[in-house]
């Protein structure tokens, strides 16, 4: 293995359950009623767009709402409280392999919440994103993106994903993937669906994803 490719949310950054309690919250002045248990079983993974959409095509929420309008907002809040998955610096420094980040979030939005957790040296500027592709995740799209741009076999890539789009979309682009339990977010069984999927192991926290990663990959 040559390369590692992280998701961002839920991975480098413990930002799905700030998106979920930011997002019911906003659902819930519109009237629509959810838990953030329940949002982050059914939309962990997903866009802001393609959330807000699906909930206007099911009747939850007005087809007048314009969504464009609405994503801004959310990121914002969602950015000034984002935070590292613990552990996450210490991984990315242990481990000198090449690495990329591959994920939903609009790219400035990574850009940002990176060098708000001091991490942007290590993916060089290596930020892929849905938006620069025609679907987001569960396409495989933005990882098919990722490989012809760093231009390595994706048999010497390796992924490290949270939640069920992303890991879809991985190894729908033939992607060895690992299933990361380390978020706040991770529900009760989250890694046995991962596996359900597909994933070729699991790893419950930074430590244990650092030694897995240094198995497979090497320093």
């Amino acid at each position: 293995m040559k390369h590692i490719i992280f998701d961002c949310d839920g991975v480098l950054i413990d930002t799905e359950i700030v998106a979920a309690e930011v997002t019911v919250d906003w659902l819930s002045s519109e009237k629509v009623n959810i838990s953030v248990e329940e949002f982050i079983i059914q939309h962990t993974g997903k866009t802001f767009t393609n959330i807000i959409n699906q909930l206007k095509a099911e009747g939850h929420l007005k087809a007048s709402l314009k969504t464009e309008a609405i994503v801004p907002l959310l990121d914002e809040q969602i950015k000034a409280k984002v935070r590292p998955i613990f552990g996450i610096s210490d991984l990315l420094t242990q481990i000198s392999t090449p690495k990329s980040v591959v994920s939903n979030s609009a790219a400035h939005y990574v850009t940002e919440a990176l060098e708000k957790i001091g991490a942007s040296h290590h993916f060089e500027n290596r930020v892929f994103s849905a938006e620069m592709v025609a679907q987001a995740k569960p396409s495989p799209l933005v990882y098919l993106l990722a490989i012809d741009t760093i231009q390595i076999p994706r048999e010497e890539i390796i992924v490290v994903e949270d939640s069920f789009t992303g890991v879809q979309a991985a190894l729908a682009a033939g992607l060895t993937t690992i299933g990361f339990l380390g978020g706040s977010h991770i529900q009760p069984g989250h890694g046995e669906k991962l596996k359900q999927l597909g994933v070729f192991d699991l790893a419950n926290n930074h430590e244990e994803l650092a030694r897995k990663l240094i198995k497979y990959i090497g320093r």
